[in-house]
């Protein structure tokens, strides 16, 4: 390999880190701080090497943030590929003409360690400078080497994490695309469908796929993978389900923030989407005007969900309907209880879950 062609390689390198010219951050500038205070030394860098600059993500006894190539002992560091120690800038034949000192000539120790990536290409220096002439002792001079890697798996670390979050945007990307298309096929089966029951059964399918995506952007939003926000979700299939009300009913969803185990969220929202199919088609008939509310609380280590409207009511000797049906099943699966209420109108049902682990109750913000 060329040494044009590795350079070419080792800028590729220093890139993908995404690094340069980001903003101070505590991990690196406690690492030059330490390494100022071991070495006894003035002047501690965390130093990136550019073909036209070196810049600093971490600076300890200067101001700048970069400095010409020309003034970049650090250039040099990198070439040597292990610690390079300059006991006299000033007498040595190999800085003693160099920009640097030339343009600070206080400055007399120069020591670097190499930020040496997994691949084996050096990036960058670890670095301290003194304005006297002197020797690192071997402890050191082991120090320096020893924090150089921290930098560098510092540096892996935010790489990892970077890419993680892409896997993960892209994922999230294609589970959306996913859904809205099966979504978009039930949609269309059912404007196509001759058959009543068939449509509400295709409705049901369409509300389930919806709690389902916003379950999924809950999640992608939490960055959990086994507890969500059941308030924040509820709140979210509130607003899908009341964008599909007839005029004539108004729906009202309240629920308090806590964290659930994923399962249960998913059983509420589910019941949630029955009760509101339910009222929509057998409480409020001939258009009149009526509301549905929902509510949901963390009571004595438990998740209730008190859901009523103010329709027409169900009669006291009518058979369950499969909307009731599907809300006790979905009950059971998470292990809730499910009671119907007396009221002086209209039909409630309240909905009892127990969570274990306790729910974590969380701020609302």
């Amino acid at each position: 390999m060329t040494s044009a062609t590795s350079e070419i390689a080792r800028q590729a390198e220093l890139r993908a880190y995404g690094i340069l010219d980001t903003a101070p951050e505590t991990d690196f500038d406690e690492i030059a701080a330490l390494v100022a205070q071991l070495l006894e030394a003035p002047v501690a860098l965390v130093s990136f090497v550019e073909p036209d600059r070196q810049w600093f993500k971490a600076h300890v006894g200067v101001e700048e943030r970069e400095t010409p190539i020309e003034m970049s002992i650090c250039a040099q560091t990198i070439r040597q590929g292990d610690l390079y120690e300059i006991e006299d800038l000033h007498t040595d034949p190999r800085t003693r003409g160099h920009g640097l000192v030339t343009a600070r000539p206080d400055l007399r120790f120069y020591a670097g360690a190499p930020l040496v990536s997994p691949s084996g290409v050096a990036i960058g220096s670890l670095c301290v400078l003194d304005t006297r002439p002197r020797r690192l002792t071997p402890t050191q001079r082991q120090t320096l080497l020893v924090m150089a890697r921290q930098v560098v798996r510092q540096l892996d670390a935010r790489r990892a994490q970077r890419l993680a979050e892409t896997q993960r945007s892209e994922a999230d990307h294609r589970v959306k695309n996913s859904l809205q298309s099966v979504a978009s096929y039930a949609r269309l089966l059912r404007l196509r469908s001759r058959s009543e029951e068939t449509k509400r059964a295709l409705t049901r399918v369409e509300g389930r796929i919806q709690t389902v995506a916003a379950l999924h952007a809950e999640l992608y939003r939490s960055d959990a993978d086994d507890t969500v926000d059941i308030g924040r979700y509820l709140l979210n299939v509130g607003d899908l389900l009341r964008a599909g009300c007839p005029p004539n009913i108004r729906l009202a969803v309240t629920a308090e923030t806590a964290m659930v185990p994923t399962a249960i969220a998913t059983g509420c929202a589910g019941i949630l989407n029955e009760v509101v199919a339910n009222a929509i088609k057998h409480a409020f008939p001939d258009g009149r005007q009526g509301a549905i509310q929902v509510s949901g609380l963390a009571v004595d280590g438990s998740y209730v969900l008190d859901c009523g409207d103010d329709g027409v009511g169900i009669p006291g000797d009518a058979p369950a309907g499969l909307g009731l049906t599907i809300i006790d099943t979905t009950a059971q699966q998470i292990g809730g209880t499910v009671e119907t209420r007396a009221t002086g109108g209209g039909h409630a049902l309240r909905v009892t879950v127990p969570l274990s682990p306790a729910i974590v109750a969380v701020p609302a913000v």
